[in-house]
């Protein structure tokens, strides 16, 4: 039974390890901005549209998640809404060639200006000044 201790420790020390690393790497941003982002990822995953990168289609999931991915690879170089659509969700890395939508009409536009219209609205909506109340 004493034996077992010690190698009870070592494995909850060794199980442990992984997520202090984990936790140690996530990124670090203001919580205001970070929701912006996390909004913007959620307007992509819901939306009806195609996501093209690189000449290649894609549904609203898949560019989600690829740029949940490139948004975690950045890490804190990323610290705010803007910074994650002109660095993250604009262009290709490998390419440079910048990322389109296109519409159920077969319209198209740059992703990164459907993202600033969509920051655009959700600040207009949730960062509104609380009214004061008159003087009487």
């Amino acid at each position: 039974m004493r034996a077992f201790r010690p190698v009870c420790s070592i494995v909850i020390a060794l199980l442990l390890i992984p997520a202090a690393l984990f936790a140690a790497k996530r990124p670090i941003r203001p919580v205001a901005e970070q929701t912006k982002i996390d909004f913007l990822l959620g307007e992509v995953r819901n939306s009806p549209a195609i996501f093209v990168r690189n000449g290649s289609e894609y549904p609203g999931s898949r560019a989600a998640s690829h740029l949940l991915s490139k948004l975690n690879f950045a890490g804190n170089r990323v610290q705010n809404a803007r910074q994650f659509i002109t660095g993250i969700a604009s262009h290709s890395e490998a390419s440079g060639k910048p990322y389109e939508i296109r519409w159920p009409d077969g319209r198209r536009e740059p992703l990164a200006e459907w993202l600033l219209e969509r920051l655009a609205i959700y600040e207009r909506e949730h960062l509104r000044a609380p009214e004061t109340p008159p003087l009487r």
